[in-house]
Order: C-alpha cells, then structure tokens, then sequence
C-alpha cells in the first residue's frame, strides 16, 4: 500500500514528537514517555492540583539518596529553588500526592507519596554541597519522602482521581504525543471508547510507514510420533515388526508488529479501557507425513516446538505488555491399511491487521492459500476407511500486567494451519487402477473407493482470564476461518464407489477406534494412488 505524502504529513505529530517536558514541572498534570527498549509510548496523568505534584529538578528539588532501581523506598531530597514550585507537593498534604520522578530515581517514573517529613540526617553530600548553599550561606532542609506503588493507597476522596491514558507500540517513534486530546466524554459504556478506537487506528496506519517490526522465522522437521508393535504370526499372516510414523517439515517466517492504547485512573487504580492491535504477515509452510502398517487411532496432542520472546512495552508501575512468539503441532490419524502420504500445508498471511477487543477497529488482511503437494500410497485387496491430520499452530501471546498487578491476563492471535486426508477404499479384485498418471499396484488384487484431502486455516483471538470488566476468558474473535478442497477424487469400479461414506458418517466411525494394534488381514504393498501438485483455490 502507498500513502500520500498528506497522509504521512499528518501522521508525523505522532510519531516524532514527546509529551513529557523535563525543563516543565508537572502540577495537575503530568506525562512520561517511553525512551528505552525497542518500542515508543506516552502515558498521560491528569488530576486536580493537589492531586499530582513533581520531584524534579523543574520544580524545584534535588534528589540527595535514591536507589533507581527499587520502586518502594525511602529517599532525602531538599529543595534548591523555592521559586520553582517546591511546596506545591504539600497542597493539601503531600501524602496521598502521585509524584513525577527524574530518571536517575527509582524505577518507576510515578510514585505515590505516603510520607513526607523532615529527615533526621540532614547531611549533604560533598559534590552537591555547593550547588545547594543559597545566597546568605545557610543550608536547606533535608526532606524524607516515601514511595510506594501501592495507589489503592491514594486519597481519592480530598485529592480527587487521576486519570490515565496510555498509548504504546512495538514500533519506535509510532507512538509520541496524543494526535486526540483524552476525553472522559470519549468513554462508552457499551464498546471501547471514541479516544481508544481513534488511537488504535492512527497506530496502524503509522506503523505501515515506519520500519521496526520483529522478526518471526522458525524451521524445523519434527516427528510428532512414532510407534513400533512387534505383530505375531496369525494364521497364514507371518509375523513382523508395525510401525506408525506421523512426521511434520515446518517452516514459519514473518514480521509483527503491535500498539496498545488503554485509559483508567491510577488514584483510585481501575482500567477502564483497553484496546490491542497487531499488524502481522506470515508464511506458513508445512509437509505432513505417515508413514504405517498398523491399525486404530493416534493422537499426539499439542506439541510445543518453539518459543522465543518479542520485545516488549514497559510503562513501569503503570502497564507492562510482553509478547511471546510459539509454534505448536499436532497430528492425528484413524487407519487401518498400510498407509504412506505427504500433504503439504501452504499459506500466506499479508498486510494483516488485527484488532482485540472486535470493536477496536475492523480487522483486514489477505489470507492466500498456496500450491499444495499431494502423494498417496496405500495398501490394495483391503476395505479401509481412514483419515488423517495436521495442524500447525504458530501463534502470538501478549502478556499483559496494569497497575501494578491490579490486572493480569494473557490475549493469544492464535494462526492455525491444517491438513487432511480422508479415505474410503473398498477391495477390488478387477484390474489395477492408474491415478493422476501414477504406476498400478504390483498386484493381481486392486481396490476402487474415494480420497478426498482439504486443508484450512483459521485465525482466533482471545483471552485466558478476566481482565477487569474489560473483557473476560470467554473472549474468543474468528477473525478468519476457511477451508479449502485440495483433492478428490473417485476410482475404481462403481461399487467400491458406493461405498464412500462421506465425512461427517467416517468422523463417526473412526471415533470408536482407540489405540494402535496389528493388523488383523494381510495388507499388501501399498500402491499410489495419488502424486499431484494441486493448484490454490481462494
């Protein structure tokens, strides 16, 4: 997609510029914006006068004792130049009082004042001693104060809330100073409100100009199972060693990128609002191969094959979202002839742009199936149904935390790729049978009936827990689902046509299957009946 330079042009406001002012103190109102990692953020504080105050040097104070990198803690500040401002952190008390920090203090940009008193040491360290003796030669005071994390400490009830708004991308420079001023009137009771939708929506298109999105690429064979029976002789059937082989060829590449917006109040500490975007393109490529000559039912269950983390956001104290990157499969399979298949699964993802909640903003993308594979050997002289599938399943976690734990949950983009293989086969004992130009069985017996392979892919969102009342675990947006015909067709005579049971009334029949066993008749060398490159069909 091209944007016009007019487009670009006015998007630059949010990506270029910062709303915290350090050479500005923060009285009623106070901003901070993400400087560290590889993403960019704004959050914005607002309250009454009283309610939020500034520690910093433009206001006045100098830091003598503070650990950067504790949160809770007791620090010795005095103030250098009472023109600035310093007593406006007592309005009405200064306990109860949300406080800016300056970066080199604490690890948190917002504090909660829980204390604030005349420090019983009253020393000055060396090198700053001369910058604080004023004029007429005598000392200031040296404060004690102490913060704490802890705003359900706050004093809402004299001090008044303090808002939040916080807006945040993986993207660096995405995500500078608010393009909409907040608004509690842009808050619905019903839907994300007015100043979240128009957040997220001017993040999306941003993110398409700017470069940062990380990287996704995993590669891997892995054998999702493998089992061996040692079968006894029945009757004239010799003995011999079964084995069931179900392996997966994978390969996922791509790029991710993702904004947050969120708003609530810190005093007293509530999210109100959240809203998750991500902008996702994807190749998602995979070979499912079996391999047996045993009977009855297998089930890997969900194999996970790789994990690795995405560069989070970190609002310390206020909101924290951490994005992981995993790739799961899984295989089943109900058979009962000597089977031997290789089903390709091929999908590409592009210009994706997913939203959670659903009324966030309206989720697009193209979702483009590719060329499939298709190679298919089983065993003539018996009457089979069988049906075999592989899901691959890369998917996307973000990890969320607000307001200091007050609310946890984890929203997964779940990208799930699949194929399947089902059959019907009846024996045959007329003359082989030539498919898709493949060799006959080497055999005096051929067999007739029905394959029919799919494949499908299907993108989900949703959540594992309640997050406040912003959404709960029941949560779940198909943002995109479709299956797709890869291959049928029927050989054979007639009769062994007939026999072709249809999907839903096989899925019956291979349900009452459990577990793997020998085979109970002798199967022969299984013939192919299908190898053929089949064309993607959107």
């Amino acid at each position: 997609m091209v944007f016009s330079p007019l487009l670009i042009a006015a998007l630059l406001p949010l990506a270029a510029q910062a709303a915290n002012d350090w050479s500005k103190p923060c009285f009623g109102s106070c901003s901070w914006d993400v400087t560290t990692g590889q993403g960019s953020g704004t959050v914005q504080l607002t309250g009454t006068q009283s309610g939020i105050s500034d520690l910093t040097t433009a206001a006045g104070w100098t830091i003598l004792d503070c650990d950067p990198n504790k949160a809770d803690q007791d620090i010795r500040l005095v103030c250098h130049d009472t023109t600035k401002g310093c007593s406006h952190v007592t309005n009405d008390g200064a306990a109860g009082t949300i406080v800016r920090l300056p970066q080199s203090c604490a690890s948190v940009p917002f504090a909660l004042v829980t204390r604030h008193w005349v420090h019983q040491n009253q020393s000055i360290p060396a090198n700053k001693r001369s910058l604080l003796i004023r004029r007429d030669g005598s000392t200031p005071k040296v404060m004690g104060t102490t913060l704490s994390t802890a705003f359900a400490k706050g004093d809402h009830a004299s001090k008044g809330k303090v808002t939040m708004h916080l807006l945040g991308s993986s993207i660096p420079g995405a995500a500078g100073n608010f393009t909409q001023t907040p608004s509690a009137a842009g808050q619905s009771k019903r839907g994300l409100g007015s100043w979240i939708k128009k957040s997220l929506g001017d993040l999306s298109k941003v993110s398409k100009t700017l470069n940062g999105s990380a990287p996704l690429d995993f590669e891997k064979t892995v054998p999702l199972f493998d089992q061996s029976i040692s079968c006894p002789q029945q009757g004239k059937i010799p003995g011999f060693s079964g084995e069931a082989k179900v392996s997966l060829d994978a390969k996922v590449t791509g790029t991710v990128h993702y904004g947050v917006a969120a708003t609530g109040t810190v005093v007293p500490p509530k999210l109100d609002e959240f809203g998750l975007f991500v902008g996702l393109d994807m190749d998602l490529l995979g070979t499912l191969g079996l391999d047996t000559t045993l009977t009855g039912s297998i089930s890997t269950g969900t194999i996970p094959l790789f994990t690795t983390g995405i560069p989070g956001l970190d609002f310390p104290g206020l909101f924290s979202i951490g994005p992981t990157f995993t790739v799961n499969a899984e295989g089943t399979a109900t058979l009962d002839a000597d089977i031997t298949t290789d089903v390709d699964i091929d999908y590409q993802i592009k210009g994706a742009q997913l939203f959670f909640p659903p009324d966030g903003g309206k989720s697009s993308g193209a979702f483009t199936p590719g060329d499939s594979n298709v190679q298919l050997s089983v065993s003539p002289g018996v009457t089979s149904h069988g049906q075999v599938a592989a899901h691959l399943i890369p998917t996307l976690s973000f990890g969320i935390n607000a307001l200091a734990g007050e609310a946890k949950a984890t929203i997964n983009l779940e990208v799930d790729g699949d194929a399947a293989v089902d059959l019907s086969l009846s024996a045959d004992a007329k003359k082989s049978t030539t498919v898709k130009g493949t060799a006959p069985a080497a055999s005096t017996s051929s067999f007739g009936g029905c394959v029919d392979i799919t494949s499908g892919l299907a993108v989900t969102a949703s959540a594992d827990a309640d997050f406040l009342s912003i959404f709960d675990k029941s949560t779940s947006v198909n943002l995109f689902q479709k299956s797709f015909d890869l291959f049928k067709k029927c050989f054979g005579s007639s009769a062994a046509r007939r026999t072709y049971t249809g999907r839903a009334e096989r899925e019956a029949l291979l349900a009452k299957r459990a577990g793997l066993s020998c085979p109970t008749s002798s199967l022969e060398k299984a013939a192919s009946i299908a190898a053929t490159k089949v064309a993607a069909k959107e």
